[in-house]
């Protein structure tokens, strides 16, 4: 069976995902790797997505190839800021939301006259005395 456009770009897709290096890097290889699939087909012009794969290699196989010639110590890197990024984001994020939580709990109690009305659906109405002066 001939390969179709959704199973090449399907194909290239995978590849795609498992390319961990720049975005720069990473167009640059799926370029030359789409050339290469061109030319495939140009002297397979019937082949079917399984005969591409055993001529090309496994989505895997073509990105351990690719990031195997790769310069690691940059992979490593971007993938430390990455890294650094997403815990810092995760920092400001649980500040903002204990800021937020604090302000919302001391205007709750405010409005409450100094008690704090928790309220379980289904069960009723709890109130806690606080020890906050008025």
């Amino acid at each position: 069976m001939k390969l179709t456009n959704k199973e090449r770009n399907n194909y290239i897709s995978q590849i795609k995902k498992l390319l961990f290096c720049s975005s720069k890097d990473r167009k640059k290889f799926l370029k030359e790797f789409n050339d290469n699939i061109d030319d495939f087909l140009k002297d397979n012009p019937e082949a079917s997505i399984d005969e591409l794969q055993k001529a090309m290699g496994t989505p895997q196989e073509i990105a351990d190839g690719f990031l195997g010639n790769a310069d690691t110590k940059a992979i490593k890197k971007r993938t430390s800021i990455v890294r650094v990024l997403i815990i810092f984001a995760t920092i400001i994020t649980l500040i903002i939301t204990a800021v937020y939580v604090s302000a919302w709990i001391d205007a709750h109690r405010e409005n409450n006259g100094g008690h704090d009305e928790i309220t379980i659906i289904d069960y009723g109405t709890v109130y806690v005395e606080t020890t906050s002066s008025p």
